[in-house]
């Protein structure tokens, strides 16, 4: 009786443990990201590429334009002058893993600090080691901010996984159990 008690206890602490695993921390620590300005569609360099190693990389007055800081979960951009509103397919930044090591971009959201006018998520796209950010024919203006929360699809395993291993090894403790106490009392 006392093993299933203790038994149960290893699960729950386990469950608990795959629910609430950190994300990984480390995304873009000494990692190199390119960051090029784009300018009339994605196809044409306005200006750069600059390379940015991160985390705590800082680039003021990127292509005249922003102000860029890339931490290790997140990418922040500021106008450093109000944008001028244009017809054009891409007007934006490309951020692109230079390492190629770094898990593939599949997991970017704007941040709740964004605050550049009609800024909204359907003007981030990515690609696996690619993030775009387009502001074309927005009117923003000097000081305002996208953020945009950076992760990545390998940096940790699921917590589902996690949650499904432990319950298999438990499954797996239990039965073990079961075998070698079928003839004792309960």
């Amino acid at each position: 009786m006392l093993q299933r008690t203790a038994l149960k206890g290893l699960l729950t602490l386990s469950m608990a443990s795959a629910v609430l695993a950190p994300a990984r921390a480390d995304l873009v620590t000494g990692q190199t990201v390119g960051v090029t300005y784009l300018f009339p569609n994605t196809s044409t360099i306005f200006a750069g590429p600059t390379d940015v190693v991160g985390p705590s990389g800082t680039v003021l007055n990127f292509a005249g334009f922003v102000n860029l800081a890339l931490s290790d979960t997140n990418i922040l951009i500021t106008a450093d002058r109000n944008a001028q509103v244009n017809n054009v397919a891409f007007d934006g930044l490309e951020f692109k893993d230079l390492n190629e090591n770094i898990p593939n971009f599949t997991n970017v959201t704007l941040d709740s600090a964004t605050n550049y006018a009609g800024f909204n998520s359907s003007r981030i796209s990515v690609a696996a080691d690619t993030i775009f950010v387009n502001v074309a024919d927005l009117p923003g203006l000097k000081g305002q901010v996208i953020s945009l929360d950076i992760g990545a699809s390998a940096s940790v395993p699921e917590p589902k996984l996690l949650l499904l291993l432990g319950t298999v090894l438990f499954a797996l403790v239990l039965r073990s159990l079961r075998k070698t106490t079928a003839g004792e009392p309960q």
